[in-house]
C-alpha cells in the first residue's frame, strides 16, 4: 500500500548523479539510440528525443564515478553503481548493438539554468544484446515482463525486466533503476502484444504521447516476441535501414499508435520478417575442469577481460539459477563481495591472467566461494 511504498522510497540510497549535455551529431534522427562517452570516459546511450536535430543538445544524467570501492561485508542487492570506464569495441562485437557515437558529453554546473526534457541514459551490456533481464538474465520473451515507474506513474527508462525479477529489485533493491539509476516506485506489468495490443502500447509508450520512438518499438518488442535481435538491432542503428522507408516515411524517428498495431501493421511485420531461428547451443565448459575454456565461452566480444556483470550472467546461466531470484540475488551479493579484491584498480573489469590465477585467481575463489 501508500505505507509501504513510502517506507521503500524513504529506504531508498542516495546515488550523486551528473548532469551532461550530449550534441547530437550529423546524420542522427530522434527516436535513434546514440553513444556517447562521459568526461570521466564512461561510455553510456540514450535515445535522442522528439524535436532534437543534428547540432542540437539534449541533457542526460548519470552517475558521478566514485574512487574504487573496498571489500565490505554486507553488500545490498543491485548492479554496482560504479560505473566501469567504457572499453574499446571489439572488432568481433556484434555490429547490432553499434550505437551512433557522438562527442564526449558537457559537464553542466548545476545552476547552469538550463530548463529542458532529460532523456535516460544508460550503459551497453550482455543483457541487453540478448534482450534478456537486466537482473536476472532471463531471456525476456520466455516470461512476462514489466517495467519500473516512479511516483508519479511514469517510466523510468526504455527497458523491460523479468515481472518476478523486477517485483523482487523493487522489495529489497536500493529503490533505483538498475540502469538509468532513477528512483523507482512500482512495477507495472507489461500486456502481451499478441493478446491485449492496445494495452501493451499504453505501458511501452514512455512518455504517453501516443506514439514510440524507432528504439522504443524495437526495444518493445524484442522483450515479447521470439525474433532475431541482432537483425532488428542492425535497424535500429541504421537510420536508412529499408524497414524506415515503409514504416517511418516522413523520417520523424516515431512510429503511430495505428502505424504499429494495424493488420499488418508494423508488429506483424516485424513477427513475420525477423523471427529467430534456432541457433545450435554449444555445452558451457565445466569452470572446475576447463577454467580457461569457461572464460572464453563467456568472453563473447573477445576483448580478453570480463566486467562484474558477464560474471554474474555467466554464473546464473553455468548453474540454472535465472528464474530463481532469490539464487540471483545470492549471487549478486557474492561476487559484490569477493569482487573489490580482485579489481584493485577498480575499473570494473578483470582480464585472463586474473581470473585463471592458480590458488587466488577469481576462478578458484568462485568455487571455493559458491562450491560449484
Amino acid at each position: 500500500g501508500r505505507d509501504e511504498r513510502a517506507t521503500m522510497l524513504s529506504r531508498a540510497e542516495t546515488i550523486p548523479l551528473d548532469r551532461l549535455a550530449v550534441r547530437v551529431p550529423d546524420g542522427m534522427v530522434p527516436g535513434q539510440a546514440i553513444a556517447f562517452p562521459t568526461p570521466s570516459g564512461q561510455q553510456f546511450q540514450a535515445v535522442v528525443p522528439a524535436g532534437v536535430r543534428p547540432g542540437q543538445t539534449f541533457i542526460v544524467m548519470v552517475p558521478r564515478t566514485p574512487p574504487p570501492s573496498a571489500p565490505v561485508a554486507n553488500v545490498p542487492m543491485g548492479l554496482p553503481v560504479e560505473m566501469p570506464p567504457a572499453r574499446a569495441p571489439s572488432s568481433s562485437s556484434s555490429p547490432g548493438r553499434a550505437a551512433a557515437t557522438a562527442e564526449p558529453a558537457r559537464l553542466l554546473r548545476a545552476d547552469s539554468g538550463i530548463d529542458q526534457l532529460i532523456a535516460p541514459a544508460w550503459q551497453d551490456g550482455q543483457a541487453l544484446k540478448h534482450a534478456e533481464c537486466s537482473i536476472c538474465f532471463e531471456p525476456l520473451s520466455e516470461g512476462p515482463i514489466g517495467v519500473f515507474l516512479n511516483e508519479a506513474g511514469k517510466r523510468v527508462s526504455p527497458h523491460f525486466f523479468n515481472l518476478d525479477a523486477a517485483r523482487e529489485w523493487l522489495r529489497s533493491g536500493n529503490g533505483h533503476c538498475p540502469l538509468t539509476r532513477q528512483r523507482i516506485a512500482s512495477v507495472a506489468l507489461v500486456p502481451d502484444v499478441r493478446e491485449d495490443p492496445q494495452g501493451w502500447w499504453k505501458v511501452v509508450d514512455v512518455n504517453g504521447d501516443g506514439k514510440l520512438s524507432r528504439h522504443e518499438v524495437l526495444e518493445a518488442l524484442k522483450a515479447q516476441l521470439p525474433i532475431d535481435s541482432d537483425k532488428l538491432d542492425e535497424a535500429m542503428a541504421d537510420p536508412r535501414h529499408w524497414i524506415w522507408e515503409q514504416w517511418d516515411q516522413d523520417r520523424s524517428g516515431f512510429i503511430e499508435q495505428s502505424e504499429a498495431l494495424q493488420k499488418e501493421g508494423l508488429v506483424d511485420f516485424v513477427r513475420e520478417v525477423f523471427a529467430a531461428s534456432q541457433k545450435p547451443q554449444n555445452g558451457i565448459p565445466d569452470m572446475r575442469t576447463d577454467k580457461d575454456g569457461w572464460y572464453r565461452y563467456w568472453d563473447e566480444d573477445n576483448d580478453g577481460t570480463l566486467d562484474r556483470e558477464e560474471i554474474v550472467r555467466a554464473l546464473l546461466k553455468t548453474l540454472k539459477l535465472t528464474s530463481d531470484q532469490a539464487r540471483v540475488r545470492q549471487m549478486r551479493q557474492t561476487i559484490a563481495e569477493i569482487w573489490p579484491i580482485f579489481d584493485t584498480d577498480g575499473s570494473g573489469s578483470i582480464d585472463r591472467e586474473e581470473f585463471l590465477r592458480p590458488g587466488d585467481g577469481l576462478a578458484d575463489t568462485i568455487i571455493a566461494t559458491l562450491g560449484t
